[in-house]
């Protein structure tokens, strides 16, 4: 329980944040009569689960073990993309009226605020168990890696369709796609420019939350 305690804080914190977005939505539902942005509390509640992963590797008897802190960073990695992948739920937009789409645009962007700090709150506490096994330097440099995926997750959810369970189901056709973006980087420029898009967005916006917090 000593990660939970650690953070409970934030836990407390983000939990507010979360019913605000869910009373939004409900304010919504019966005020414009449609219940189509209910795929939004999904899409937190698998923005969460690389939090989940982390506070259950926080536990120092299992982050101490190698094969479990590993096997526990591929899944977390897995998983973590889901975070940031609400901001592209903006594209949501376009279907909405004159009368709602300001209270549609705050609606999607408090669960997607909500998604990335979150994820950055995971990201933190990964940094913080890699940093027993690395050199400050090197911890970063795997985290900047880390946010460069997530780029490429959100690609690969957005643009292909393809979802973090889909590595279990279907991992030899996402290997192939990925391996014709690797093999023929030309010919898939949009996915490259969508990755560093993405990767470069969230690299600095988790520098900036670092940074604050340095600050306090």
């Amino acid at each position: 329980m000593e990660t939970i305690y650690k953070n409970i804080h934030f836990i407390k914190s983000f939990a507010v944040a979360v019913l605000f977005s869910v009373l939004l939505l409900f304010i919504r539902i019966f005020t414009v009569g449609s219940d189509f942005f209910l795929f939004l509390v999904w899409n937190l509640f698998l923005a969460c689960i690389p939090y989940m992963i982390t506070i259950v590797m926080g536990y120092k008897r299992l982050h101490e073990n190698n094969f479990f802190f590993w096997s526990g960073f591929i899944i977390w990695l897995a998983f973590l993309p889901n975070s940031p992948y609400i901001v592209t739920d903006l594209q949501h937009i376009r279907i909405s009226t004159l009368h709602s789409i300001w209270f549609d645009v705050l609606l999607i962007l408090s669960f997607a605020i909500n998604g990335l700090l979150i994820g950055f709150a995971s990201i933190h506490m990964m940094q913080d168990l890699l940093r027993k096994r690395f050199s400050k330097k090197n911890t970063y440099a795997i985290v900047y890696c880390v946010l460069l995926l997530c780029g490429f997750g959100i690609y690969l959810g957005r643009v292909l369709r393809w979802n973090s369970w889909d590595l279990i189901q279907h991992p030899l056709d996402i290997l192939a796609d990925i391996a014709k973006r690797l093999l023929f980087p030309i010919l898939h420029i949009q996915t490259w420019v969508f990755t560093l898009g993405f990767g470069g967005f969230l690299i600095i916006s988790y520098q900036l939350v670092q940074h604050y917090q340095k600050q306090k």
